[in-house]
């Protein structure tokens, strides 16, 4: 969801924003002055700020100066809300601080969301070309450097292979990690990435010449070696070796038809240098924003890179915090259809009596309270994609209407007479088995066939350990910057904490280590997160709660050596998720079922409070 900042120093105005960004993909969290909204901007990651600007103390302009000349901040959209613009000079300065929109009070609901949609749509979509064009930049100075260099080696082969007679001489460079393209070209099978020996391998009998001089530490030796054809050839090897592991190497033909430089040349000139179009391309396709360098990491996203420029309908498993939204926004933002709106929806954090009206939309008058007409999700994602995760959390009745979409494209608005044709992407996502569901009647198998018409099986965090340093160094690198440590950064992990995040089951997956960082950082780690810092669950040794796979096709519970269910052992995350059903229905009593106002009590988001409902079994 979007992190909004609303800055008001009026409580009724921050109150009607809330109302009108409740139930939205937005999250609303408020500062009720300049110097609050300046605290709370610089340690919280928000994706937009809505900011009044007639305030005591230091009134907006001066807080967006402020917002735009900290780095931490400067890239943060300001959106000012206020009375206060009908002056065009106000309007002019305004946008020279560096806002992007103004919108006048009174706000229309409607006109608010549509701003604030659009703006963090041109947000991201400026985010993701910075990000293009810095790759862009690095790859085509790549590409230009090794033209050159590929340029120049040419060169000096074409003037020392112009000798004709005995004496000519090859100069061929080796380094301590390749081998460059003077030996390349005597076998046109070595690829410029393999190790010095691997490539002289390769290299026939010259690079057998080469490797004993280079083994033996001579400075010369002469060698005999066979070209092309059978014709023997006498060479000079003489070498020189530098401290960083490499070395030059000159071949001199003493047998007098200089075959062997002719040969070199033929091959070298045979071979044109990479294009610069070749060199550009770069690397192979990699997620954004997906931490990971391990086999399964790196087979989900050859999957992505195959799909992402599609517009087939995606169902993705996966347990709760092993980044499936990361996955989606890849689908959507990396492909060719990124500049298409994309919207998230957690179906398990919305009241079921509001779910249908939230997607589908509603007609002025549908029902009490409707006091306008509201498009809806899939109407706002018309020509991009919405993600709908936790999919298993709709009702039946929702499921129909989801199904006439993916059939036909069509949604009918509660209320509406006729029909809306959208052209939305669907991707799905869900930490349970929804073959299972279906056979228990809690899913729609036509539904279930609409969705699954392809998977990616996304792996938790204990089978790709491989890639626990990688993230555990990415998150340390946020929670610095988070917690402003740029002068005292945190540094890595013990020996000992590695040894005990290594053990541990992660039932959590890659959203629990990201907490457990921030819990240790909240807590004012040194510059060394220690094994104390961590939590007690993992220094205690247990296990925690090890989710069931989530795969397609279900599967049997596991069974003792007589078939009765092994039921798990209660272990800590019990006891939590206990504690947290007495709290939650307490503050349910003492609130006389008000859930906002238990929400509150609990200082829980609204959402995150509804998703719990339901997970517990409480709604």
């Amino acid at each position: 969801m979007a992190r909004i900042l609303v800055v008001d120093d009026t409580p009724q105005n921050i109150r009607l924003i809330e109302l009108y960004l409740r139930e939205t993909e937005f999250e609303v969290e408020s500062a009720a002055g300049g110097l609050e909204a300046i605290e709370r901007a610089m340690r919280g990651a928000y994706d937009l700020i809505l900011l009044d600007v007639v305030m005591p103390g230091i009134d907006g302009f001066e807080v967006c100066r402020r917002l735009k000349h900290d780095p931490l901040t400067a890239f943060v959209p300001v959106l000012f809300l206020t009375g206060k613009m009908s002056a065009e000079s106000d309007k002019l300065a305004a946008f020279k601080l560096g806002a992007v929109d103004y919108i006048q009070k009174p706000v229309d609901r409607e006109e608010l969301v549509a701003r604030l949609r659009v703006m963090l749509r041109l947000e991201g979509a400026r985010s993701r070309l910075d990000r293009e064009n810095v790759g862009l930049r690095a790859a085509l100075a790549r590409a230009q450097r090794r033209a050159a260099e590929a340029e120049a080696s040419l060169a000096e082969l074409r003037r020392l292979c112009g000798q004709q007679g005995a004496g000519a001489l090859v100069v061929v460079t080796l380094g301590p990690d390749r081998l460059v393209r003077s030996v390349e070209a005597w076998h046109a099978a070595a690829p410029p990435a393999l190790s010095v020996g691997a490539a002289l391998a390769q290299c026939g009998e010259l690079g057998d010449a080469v490797a004993r001089v280079l083994d033996e530490g001579a400075s010369q030796a002469t060698v005999t070696v066979t070209i092309d054809g059978g014709a023997a050839v006498d060479l000079r090897v003489g070498v020189r070796q530098d401290a960083g592991g490499g070395a030059v190497v000159a071949l001199q033909d003493v047998t007098g038809p200089a075959a062997i430089v002719r040969h070199l040349a033929d091959r070298a000139l045979a071979a044109p240098p990479p294009s610069l179009e070749s060199a550009a391309a770069g690397p192979a396709y990699r997620m954004t924003d997906f931490v990971g360098d391990s086999e399964a990491v790196a087979q989900v996203s050859s999957r992505v890179d195959s799909l992402r420029h599609k517009r087939s309908t995606v169902l993705i498993y996966g347990e709760s915090g092993t980044g499936k939204e990361l996955v989606a926004r890849a689908l959507h933002f990396d492909g060719k259809h990124r500049s298409g709106p994309f919207i998230p929806l957690h179906c398990g954090a919305i009241a079921p009596e509001l779910i249908e009206s939230e997607l589908f939309g509603y007609e002025k008058g549908a029902f009490t309270g409707a006091d306008s007409s509201s498009e809806g999700l899939f109407r706002a994602a018309d020509g991009g994609t919405i993600f709908l995760d936790e999919i298993a959390e709709t009702s039946l009745s929702v499921q129909v209407k989801l199904l006439r979409v993916l059939q036909r494209g069509e949604v009918r608005p509660v209320g509406a007479n006729k029909p809306r044709i959208v052209d939305v992407r669907i991707i799905a996502a869900t930490n349970r088995d929804l073959l299972e569901l279906v056979q228990e009647g809690e899913f729609r198998e036509d539904l279930y066939y609409r969705l699954e018409v392809v998977t990616l099986q996304l792996p938790p965090l204990r089978e790709r350990l491989g890639d626990l340093s990688a993230l555990a160094a990415h998150f340390l690198e946020v929670c610095n910057r988070r917690h402003d440590r740029g002068d005292h950064p945190v540094r890595g992990f013990s020996q000992a904490a590695i040894e005990c995040m290594l053990a541990y089951s992660w039932p959590g997956n890659v959203r629990e280590l990201e907490n457990v960082i921030e819990a240790a950082f909240a807590l004012d780690v040194g510059d060394i997160v220690q094994l104390e810092d961590l939590p007690a669950r993992m220094r205690g040794g247990a296990p925690g709660l090890r989710p069931k796979p989530v795969q397609r096709g279900g599967g049997e519970a596991a069974r003792g050596s007589r078939g009765a269910v092994v039921t798990p052992i209660r272990d800590l995350r019990d006891h939590r998720v206990a504690a947290e059903r007495d709290a939650i229905e307490q503050a349910l009593r003492h609130a006389d079922g008000d859930k906002l106002a238990a929400a509150r009590q609990l200082g829980m988001a609204r959402s995150t409070f509804y998703r719990r409902l339901k997970e517990l079994g409480l709604s």
